[in-house]
């Protein structure tokens, strides 16, 4: 006998009216060792009728009830028999996954068991009727959102679009209706360069990287506009459009509506200063990443930055460990300081010290006539980055050990120490707890720079963040290389967030150089980034597995990027047709065609013809 009462609730389901969503997991089970009397006081004591019978894996096996009891009693059955013989091995139960649409309830409750016959619980009609109450209050509650989501995408003053992955209209707000001169329910299910002449949404859906505050020709006007693709599982399932002004012109009148502000107020005129010719402090803006970790890495980034604390960077080569530093370094206190930079690796051990703590005149052989300031001195009133410290040997360690202790650098060669006062963050790939245990590097040190530990992941573990990060790389490498901007085929951005990049940041962005700099023409195609990159990566004998698995997944993707190629070669013999035969009228060609002017404009830039 087996008195199973248990707090598990947990729900076994996959969807809303799934019986599994309803079953009550608080219940009383009988095993086949139980006698007739026991089963018959325990059900009386619990009020029940009946009871679930299981065996020691607590699969179920049947239902024993009050009547079969007493009917086997009135049969000069013993009360001391076993249930074993007696309970009802056809009693109906159900599958967690049966939906409550097709269930009718007879019996006061019915055994709900998983794919395995594990009796997971016990329905009655007040669970059935309890859970129908609740999802109907939470469709009420959704309907009501769904009504405040509508009313308010209408409402904005901004023009919105929502289109499909292959750019048809699904939403589209008032106001660019409005400023379109559209029926809202006519352009629902049209495609989208049908509606929004000049547009280049299904650009983005085709290279899904999202172009920001990117100005247009539209009803005449310049207007600035957002296109943003929507991304989930690695794969493009939509686009947002959003007008940000209603024209460019509406910019100038924002600043006359400040200068009449300013006028009411006693000033002239509105002064904007030209920025120095320095370099620009990093931010946090210029840390891209929109993934969840990295957004956690970001936040502790910045609560730290307010403080003195010693911060340790921990994640793989090439995450970006240096520019979350120089963020830090911008939001601190100390951002008006030096920002002082030493990579800990790259310096030979014998010369470590005299860069670290600097040199009084005569100290060594060789040294300068006047000395020189250490790394330490010349991070006074800044920041110390400490790159790759988990590679300092650790007779240097307990001498930046006693820096951070006491404040002060006594140069190689000098008779008293230097006070100093700098914020310090440290970086390593290392994981430095293992080299504590190895005894490779100080405890003492490691809890004095472990103060806010923040790590970054890496690429493969965000791999969301690619997309805007090839956005940004490929607007910094055509600006650095002075190309005019190229665009990314969907199929290859794809392509990418499949491969694992073992070089994180730094290999995609020097990749991407690659791309940029060696691919013919404004499109950066698949086949560019398997001739210019994969092909050249080929993998050694512990990467074949994983080299496979990438093959099998961008395999199809090739297989589209070679038809939609065809196709646009097409479209564009086509298009040379007909402006032939027009002779070059674009009106004419434009009606030939049953296109806008402003998509034919576009088509011949898209073709660079």
């Amino acid at each position: 006998m087996e008195h199973h009462l248990t707090e598990d609730k947990g729900h076994y389901y996959k969807g809303e009216l799934q019986v599994g969503n309803w079953v009550n997991t608080d219940f009383l089970s009988l095993s086949t060792r139980a006698t007739l009397r026991n089963a018959a006081e325990l059900l009386l004591e619990n009020e029940l009728n009946q009871a679930p019978v299981v065996d020691g894996q607590n699969r179920y096996l049947g239902i024993l009830s009050l009547a079969i009891i007493t009917d086997a009693l009135l049969n000069s059955v013993s009360p001391d028999e076993v249930i074993e013989n007696y309970y009802d091995k056809n009693a109906r139960f159900l599958y967690f996954s049966e939906t409550l649409s097709s269930l009718s309830l007879r019996k006061s409750s019915i055994p709900v068991v998983d794919k395995q016959g594990v009796l997971l619980g016990m329905l009655n009609q007040n669970d059935v009727f309890a859970g129908l109450t609740q999802m109907y209050k939470k469709m009420d509650v959704l309907e009501q959102t769904i009504e405040w989501l509508i009313t308010c995408f209408d409402n904005i003053h901004e023009g919105i679009v929502v289109v499909d992955e292959n750019g048809y209209v699904k939403m589209i707000n008032k106001a660019y209706c409005h400023y379109l001169g559209v029926n809202q329910d006519a352009v629902v299910d049209q495609h989208v360069v049908n509606v929004i002449d000049g547009t280049r949404l299904h650009i983005v859906l085709q290279t899904g990287i999202p172009e920001h505050n990117q100005v247009q020709f539209l009803q005449g006007q310049e207007v600035v506009a957002h296109r943003i693709p929507i991304w989930k599982n690695n794969k493009i399932i939509g686009g947002i459009g959003i007008l940000v002004f209603q024209g460019v012109s509406e910019l100038y009148t924002i600043f006359d509506r400040i200068q009449e502000l300013n006028g009411t107020t006693g000033l002239s005129s509105v002064h904007i200063e030209q920025p120095k010719q320095k370099e620009e402090p990093t931010t946090f803006n210029q840390v891209i990443g929109k993934s969840e970790r990295f957004i956690h890495a970001k936040n502790i980034a910045r609560r730290a930055a307010q403080t003195s604390a010693s911060i340790l960077i921990t994640g793989e080569s090439g995450v970006g460990k240096e520019i979350f530093t120089k963020a830090i370094h911008s939001l601190s206190k100390y951002c008006e300081g030096p920002f002082i930079s030493v990579n800990c690796a790259s310096i030979p051990e014998h010369l470590l010290e005299s860069e670290l703590f600097g040199y009084e005149e005569g100290a060594f052989t060789g040294s300068r006539k006047k000395g020189k300031p250490g790394k330490f001195l010349l991070a006074h009133k800044g920041t110390l980055f400490l790159d790759e410290i988990g590679d300092m040997p650790l007779h240097m360690q307990s001498k930046i050990l006693r820096v951070l202790q006491e404040r002060e650098v006594e140069p190689v060669g000098g008779s008293k120490p230097i006070p100093v006062d700098f914020r310090l963050i440290a970086a390593t790939n290392c994981s430095i707890k293992d080299m504590v245990k190895e005894n490779k590097f100080r405890e003492d040190l490691y809890y004095r720079i472990n103060v806010i530990p923040i790590t970054i992941p890496p690429l493969r573990e965000r791999k969301e963040d690619i997309p805007l990060l090839i956005g940004q790389f490929m607007t910094t490498i055509c600006e650095k290389y002075q190309i005019q901007q190229k665009e990314i085929s969907k199929e290859t951005v794809a392509g990418m967030m499949e491969y694992t990049w073992p070089g994180n940041i730094r290999e995609l962005f020097n990749v991407m150089e690659r791309l940029i700099t060696l691919v013919d023409g404004q499109g950066i195609y698949f086949d560019d980034f398997q001739r210019y990159f994969l092909e050249r990566n080929k993998p050694n004998k512990e990467q074949v597995s994983e080299y496979s698995v990438l093959e099998r997944k961008i395999a199809p993707i090739t297989s589209l990027h070679t038809l939609k190629r065809s196709e646009l070669q097409k479209e564009k013999e086509l298009l040379i047709q007909i402006l032939k035969e027009e002779q070059g009228n674009k009106t004419r060609a434009a009606k030939k065609l049953g296109i806008s002017r402003a998509t034919l404009y576009n088509k011949i830039k898209e073709f660079n013809l």
